[in-house]
């Protein structure tokens, strides 16, 4: 598969040597600089002692959404400047960069078996085959920005919610077909996802909702909705384990046992609101991404803050962990994609 000639600069997100008194680091191909290592400062974090944080650098736009394939193999970067850009992380080059408007936070799924990516794109949900970027179909229905999109893992639907419009619309992936447009009694939709065994889908609204809403994923009945919440729901994540759901409620982590659909914790984050959050594959731990401009984990069983990372300036907007729990991926106002090493 022929390569971009202008890839992005990219230092491999490997880095295992590198002790903590590193000052500046190149890594050159020829006369082709990839990336520049940010010096780690010990005194940001409270523990990671021996933590390596690497800048993916190159983009002319704001790191609106990201994501990584359940693979490990791809990394997928939405940026302010219209572009979709897949970075293949083993060759540590551009696989392409597509014209797309990619919205904000979660708003970029895959789906490794059948070789398409989803993606919210300003109106519009849009499919591109994930291998090469080809654009294959628009779905139109939305008379608003949407919000947030997922795959359900049988590969068979779609699911999206817009804000704007106040809808959750349910689509045929294969044929692109529009099954069914829920819009009656609720409020600005903006974050989805389906359980891992494809029973229910999720939902979490903003404004004057702020409620949690349970679907069938069959019937598209509403089985359950939550308490209304003190803020706005500004991103929720299902573990992989499908026991735990947690959403991002203003400035606070929230979880819920999806075995009783009963919240079980609520853990006070940063000063301000959380944008976006991801969990461990191992499902022990969150990451939260906020206005601030840093990122806090938390030991999802207990609540306790693990640790605290800085180095991106202004808003933190996107957070995807590697699948193997190693790596964590951040995106933000400053145009660049840090990769934060968890583990040595």
């Amino acid at each position: 598969m022929k390569r971009q000639a202008n890839d992005l600069k990219l230092l491999s997100t490997v880095l295992t040597g590198i002790s903590v008194s590193l000052t500046l680091s190149y890594s050159v191909i020829g006369s082709k600089t990839l990336a520049q290592v940010t010096p780690f400062q010990p005194k940001q974090y409270l523990t990671q002692a021996n933590m390596n944080v690497t800048d993916v650098q190159g983009f002319n736009g704001v790191v609106k959404s990201i994501a990584v394939t359940p693979d490990g193999n791809l990394l997928l970067v939405g940026t302010g400047d219209g572009l979709l850009t897949a970075i293949d992380l083993e060759a540590q080059e551009t696989l392409y960069s597509k014209a797309v408007l990619v919205n904000n936070y979660s708003s970029i799924a895959t789906n490794l078996e059948q070789d398409i990516v989803v993606v919210a794109d300003d109106e519009t949900v849009m499919i591109l085959r994930l291998s090469d970027g080809k654009k294959l179909s628009f779905l139109r229905e939305h008379t608003g920005r949407v919000s947030d999109v997922t795959i359900s893992p049988n590969g068979e639907n779609i699911v999206s919610v817009s804000g704007d419009d106040r809808t959750i619309r349910i689509w045929d992936l294969e044929s692109g077909e529009l099954i069914q447009t829920i819009g009656a009694n609720i409020g600005p939709t903006t974050s989805v996802q389906y359980t891992p065994d494809g029973m229910m889908f999720i939902t979490g609204a903003i404004g004057s909702d702020r409620t949690l809403k349970f679907w069938d994923a069959t019937t598209f009945e509403l089985l359950n909705t939550s308490p209304q919440q003190p803020g706005f729901i500004n991103d929720l994540k299902i573990s992989n384990n499908g026991t735990t759901l947690v959403a991002a409620v203003r400035n606070f982590v929230k979880s819920w046992d999806l075995t009783t659909l009963r919240e079980i914790r609520s853990i006070k984050g940063p000063r301000l609101d959380i944008n976006t959050i991801a969990i461990s594959p191992d499902n022990r731990t969150v990451a939260t991404a906020n206005k601030e401009g840093t990122i806090m984990l938390f030991d999802l069983a207990t609540g306790r803050k693990i640790t605290t990372l800085q180095g991106h300036q202004g808003w933190v907007l996107s957070l995807a962990f590697s699948p193997d729990g190693k790596y964590l991926y951040s995106g933000a106002e400053d145009k660049m994609v840090k990769v934060w090493q968890l583990q040595p």
